[in-house]
């Protein structure tokens, strides 16, 4: 049986949305494993001096849950 567990990521960049999700995705694979999904919800920027400052992705990325891991 397979256990699931969901994040909501926000990945932030100054490069553009793609390198945002890639940020999301990068800096949650440092921490979590068996990461099988990533969805983006949506897209943003932050805006000053009428100039995009920062693409922002809200993302969901979904993995899963080692269940047979031994105790320690």
């Amino acid at each position: 049986m397979a256990v699931t567990k969901t994040l909501c990521i926000q990945g932030v960049s100054n490069i553009s949305f793609d390198d945002a999700i890639r940020v999301a995705f990068a800096e949650t694979s440092r921490t979590i494993d068996h990461i099988f999904k990533l969805e983006v919800v949506s897209l943003s920027c932050n805006i000053s001096d009428n100039q995009i400052r920062e693409y922002i992705a809200d993302t969901k990325i979904s993995f899963k849950i080692d269940t047979e891991r031994k105790e320690q």
